[in-house]
């Protein structure tokens, strides 16, 4: 891979990092569908109920997180990539922040362990695998 093809590449999956977040956030359905590849696999938990596959069950999943959570607030960071022509793999860490539906909130994190698939619109994520997973809450009221 030429070395301006691999910065390019590098900022695509950066940005589609950022993408996952922004959509799941924001509760941007189309956003949320145009960063997973139509078979990928979203494997939320080992448990087989959160393994969601499928880009139409993916979709679902995320709905019914945004029915249960009032405000999500995701945030990636420390992720590595190696990239090949047609496909690539990486990692990242999360920090999440959730509101429950009786107004507290939980913070929780764990390591994604991504699979990219690369297609003529461009990358997208085949499989997301959550690892490492915690939650640090409920977390008591902040009074100023």
């Amino acid at each position: 891979m030429a070395r301006l093809e691999r910065v390019e590449a590098e900022l695509a999956l950066q940005r589609l990092a950022h993408n996952y977040c922004v959509a799941a956030d924001g509760r941007d359905l189309p956003l949320w569908r145009s960063v997973w590849a139509s078979e990928a696999v979203w494997e939320t938990s080992a448990d087989p109920d959160y393994i969601f596959t499928g880009i139409d069950a993916i979709c679902v999943a995320v709905q019914r997180q945004w029915e249960t959570f009032p405000v999500m607030q995701h945030g990636t960071v420390n992720q590595v990539l190696d990239i090949g022509s047609g496909s690539a793999t990486g990692r990242c860490d999360v920090i999440i922040h959730v509101q429950l539906p009786d107004g507290g909130w939980i913070t929780g994190g764990g390591t994604y362990e991504d699979r990219y698939e690369r297609s003529d619109s461009g990358w997208r994520i085949g499989r997301r695998r959550v690892t490492a997973a915690f939650d640090l809450g409920p977390l008591s009221e902040v009074r100023p």
